[in-house]
């Protein structure tokens, strides 16, 4: 079957779990990787900024996972359509913060399809964020 059924609960759970973390990982992947403030014991060879380079190899893969998070969440979040695209920014993305409730009244739109809107923009990223690896299928 070319489209084999969506989980579409277990769906949105995956995206919302990753979408509440936008922010975080936005502050990862611009954050400098600084120096412990405490000594360190170690046979490790120290660089030149007094940091050992496990600490400085690991904090590097730390902002190069998080770069690449979030470059992949912004590339799925711009291939939906501007409605959708709209749901997800209101919900996730956007620095000023929203209740729902504010959202769809500000909107006048009911609860229930603002809810039904949001979910359909879910499965929407889900589907575009990395050729679909948020995607649960009925069968797993």
């Amino acid at each position: 079957m070319l489209f084999p059924e969506i989980n579409e609960k277990k769906t949105k759970e995956k995206v919302d779990s990753l979408l509440k973390n936008y922010h975080k990982i936005r502050r990862l992947s611009g954050m400098p990787i600084e120096q412990k403030v405490t000594a360190t014991y170690s046979l490790d060879p120290k660089s030149f900024t007094g940091m050992n380079s496990s600490a400085i190899e690991n904090g590097t893969i730390k902002k190069l996972d998080a770069v690449s998070l979030y470059r992949d969440i912004n590339a799925a979040i711009n291939a939906l359509d501007a409605y959708s695209r709209k749901r997800i920014y209101n919900k996730y993305i956007n620095s000023t913060r929203f209740y729902d409730y504010e959202v769809y009244s500000a909107e006048n739109i009911s609860e229930a399809t603002y809810y039904r809107e949001v979910g359909k923009a879910m499965i929407e990223f889900a589907e575009a964020f990395q050729s679909g690896s948020l995607l649960v299928f009925e069968n797993e």
